[in-house]
């Protein structure tokens, strides 16, 4: 595994298969659930869709490259807005 803190913040990028990981922390099941609604709209204005697994307080998103080769730029938009997402939550590291 390989992060690059400069570009990709809090996510963690995965060179095989090409993705991009992130687990999101949260308060209360209340604000987890509002993140996953404004998840879903992202992914349905976009038209990708992570793989999510999530708890009472915390979400894990992954988003795969098109590819097996790279992270491609869709997916890293991906992520951008999702950080930018009301009640993001904080990663596993503490940052928000």
């Amino acid at each position: 595994m390989s992060t690059h803190p400069a570009s990709l913040g809090a996510w963690t990028q995965v060179e095989r298969p090409s993705m991009l990981h992130r687990r999101f922390e949260f308060g209360s099941y209340a604000e987890t659930s509002r993140f996953l609604a404004e998840l879903e709209k992202l992914s349905k204005e976009t038209g990708l869709y992570p793989d999510l697994s999530f708890g009472t307080t915390h979400v894990n998103v992954t988003v795969y490259g098109s590819d097996d080769d790279r992270v491609d730029d869709a997916a890293r938009a991906f992520a951008d807005r999702a950080d930018a997402l009301p009640n993001c939550g904080r990663s596993n590291d503490g940052e928000r």
